[in-house]
């Protein structure tokens, strides 16, 4: 039983790092960019989690764990913020390659506008349970920015996010149904879809769109630097 986050954690990498050598995707040559993209938002979750764990909004079970803890956090915890943030932005990858027209900037805009109206209305009535308002919050921020700075990319990240929620409810359902990770619900809506609470997932899209905008820019920086180099040469 100790082994059972880990082994949850390995069997979800399995798949997306077996397929990130694909040639017509070719996601292991992002590799620094991939790195760099998860590095910070992954610092700010493992502090978040760090907090939220000392105050007990939530804890982890420790007869589903190996043991060795950064402060608080198991040692698969800090696993979790590194791999399964790449499995989701290996899926965004995908769906720019092969689907490079699924671009609807008006939809996404919609849904941006709609989601920082619901994030507004659950902060007004829920400012007083920590993870509802923290995760309502960031996410208010997040998708402020995008309303003010529209993005070309933001559709693949919606419908990446979509899709990972199929992935997300099984590791999350079986995080919260051993359980593994354990609730303090006066802190949260009490609204579960399964066992997992309604904020994980929007939890895991306050992730997902601050990992593809750090992707994002990374990688245009990058392109950048080899359209540089590929007009020196031809001046050459």
């Amino acid at each position: 039983m100790h082994f059972y986050y880990l082994l949850i954690v390995l069997v979800t990498i399995a798949g997306p790092l077996a397929l990130s050598f694909d040639k017509k995707v070719a996601f292991f040559s992002y590799y620094r960019t991939i790195l760099s993209a998860i590095f910070w938002p992954a610092l700010i979750y493992i502090i978040w989690d760090l907090v939220f764990t000392s105050m007990g909004i939530w804890e982890f079970n420790d007869a589903f764990i190996l043991g060795p803890k950064l402060i608080n956090l198991p040692f698969e915890e800090i696993l979790f913020f590194i791999f399964i943030p790449y499995a989701c932005l290996f899926i965004y990858k995908c769906l720019q390659v092969y689907f490079p027209t699924w671009q609807r900037p008006v939809w996404a805009r919609i849904f941006t506008i709609v989601l920082a109206v619901l994030c507004i209305i659950v902060l007004v009535f829920n400012f007083t349970k920590l993870y509802t308002a923290v995760t309502a919050a960031l996410l208010l921020i997040t998708l402020i920015n995008f309303i003010v700075y529209p993005t070309a990319y933001l559709t693949h990240a919606y419908i990446s996010w979509i899709i990972a929620i199929v992935p997300m409810s099984i590791v999350n359902g079986l995080l919260t149904s051993l359980p593994i990770l354990i609730y303090d619900n006066t802190q949260n809506l009490g609204i579960r879809l399964g066992t997992i609470p309604v904020e994980d997932f929007f939890y895991n899209l306050i992730f997902m769109l601050w990992m593809v905008g750090f992707f994002e820019r990374r990688n245009n920086k990058r392109a950048s630097r080899l359209l540089k180099r590929k007009a020196k040469k031809e001046a050459n």
